[in-house]
């Protein structure tokens, strides 16, 4: 399935099992979270391993499932959306991604939309630090925030 596809699909879910808040969000933020799955499509191989981070309420993870991606989407409080994701099949795991380590160490491919505006500005390079652990090496970082465009990185090894 497309990107546009996938997004518009998840729409019914969205209806049936979101609050008012994530049903206008839906709407509000289509174009941002289309152009995040687009470069999805584009740079991450159908049938990758994805990580969704700070995926609640788990519209792009379902759409990146619907994709066909293996999607580990990441919450810091995924509870109050918990059946969106499993209405998806989208794994859904609560962590902190200030405080905890990623159980994920493989992953082709990271997204982290609309994330970095919410963290503590002590803790980002520890943040970018454990995404960068989770990806395989060559994987892509998908990061979306209000501040700053796409972008995309290609994960390398450290210099030694």
């Amino acid at each position: 399935m497309m990107a546009e596809e996938a997004l518009r699909s998840v729409e019914d879910i969205v209806k049936r099992l979101g609050d008012g808040k994530v049903i206008g969000s839906y709407y509000l933020k289509f174009s941002r979270r289309l152009e995040v799955l687009r470069l999805v499509e584009k740079y991450c191989e159908p049938g990758a391993t994805l990580l969704d981070l700070g995926a609640q309420p788990f519209i792009i993870s379902c759409a990146l499932k619907r994709m066909g991606y293996n999607v580990v989407a990441v919450d810091v409080e995924p509870e109050p959306y918990l059946s969106i994701a499993r209405s998806c099949s989208v794994d859904a795991v609560k962590c902190d991604l200030e405080r905890d380590e990623l159980r994920v160490t493989n992953a082709d491919c990271a997204v982290f939309t609309e994330v970095l505006e919410h963290l503590h500005y002590y803790y980002v390079p520890s943040v970018l630090e454990r995404i960068n652990r989770a990806l395989k090496m060559r994987g892509i970082f998908n990061t979306n925030d209000t501040e700053h465009s796409l972008a995309l990185q290609e994960t390398e090894a450290a210099p030694r």
